[in-house]
């Protein structure tokens, strides 16, 4: 079954942030029954989920990470975020991460940000979680020296495991996206997998949001597709990666921008 696109906000660490987030999703009219649901993404890390400390200010300790997904109430999809470089153990990893979360019902969608993660080890997940709506991140290092077609042909590898596309060149570092790259890669994914719920994300905000879907639209013909903010909505306190800290004020201007083109 084809999923629902989303709106979504990547990187809020703590319950307050989270509340916020959620605030502003319910005031600009993003709920699990509109057109574009609501989407959190949470971002864990194998040096996180393995109790390693990290400066980066997106990500929130492991052992919070439940009560983190409790806090959204609900009310929005949950995701998380994850990456790795240890392939041969990924889906142990995963099958970490969602114990008893995912039994819960807190969490049931994976974002791997991860270039060209094992597919067999992709498949293991969807086995041990049937209901996992996982989302492939086609980021700037999994598209290098790749054509569109080369991109749609290594996906195929995934079976039907993926639930979603997220042609995502930035990556979380607020990196503008060139429209026209990115809807010759849309193009192809749409015309092999019909099924499959596409979305943009890259330097995304209150000031570019609304254009930049215009153009979108303008490009696939319909707005059934997802977008992602993450770096975009943040305020940078040094050059060190992950040393920022989400503006509530930013959060507000992307989804006031989004809700503006596609309701």
């Amino acid at each position: 079954m084809k999923q629902k696109a989303y709106v979504g906000i990547t990187g809020p660490a703590t319950k307050d942030e989270i509340k916020a987030v959620v605030e502003e999703f319910d005031k600009n009219g993003y709920t699990m029954s509109s057109p574009h649901v609501p989407m959190l993404g949470y971002l864990v890390s194998y040096k996180t989920l393995n109790w390693q400390a990290t400066n980066d200010r997106r990500y929130p300790k492991v052992a919070e990470l439940k009560d983190l997904l409790k806090t959204a109430d609900n009310k929005v999809l949950t995701m998380v975020h994850y990456n790795s470089k240890e392939m041969p153990t990924l889906a142990g990893q995963i099958s970490r991460i969602f114990d008893g979360v995912y039994q819960e019902g807190l969490c049931r969608a994976l974002q791997l940000n991860i270039a060209w993660p094992d597919p067999y080890q992709v498949k293991l997940v969807k086995k041990e979680f049937p209901e996992m709506r996982i989302v492939f991140q086609i980021s700037r290092k999994a598209a290098a020296n790749k054509t569109p077609k080369q991109i749609v042909e290594g996906m195929k590898e995934y079976g039907d495991t993926l639930s979603y596309a997220l042609i995502d060149p930035s990556g979380g570092k607020g990196i503008e996206f060139d429209v026209k790259e990115s809807l010759q890669v849309y193009q192809e994914l749409k015309a092999a997998f019909p099924s499959l719920t596409v979305g943009f994300a890259g330097g995304f905000n209150g000031k570019n949001v609304a254009d930049k879907l215009k153009k979108i639209i303008d490009g696939t013909g319909d707005s059934d597709f997802c977008i992602d903010a993450e770096g975009g909505l943040r305020d940078k306190l040094s050059d060190n990666r992950g040393d920022s800290l989400l503006n509530i004020e930013k959060v507000e201007a992307y989804l006031q921008g989004a809700s503006s083109v596609l309701k």
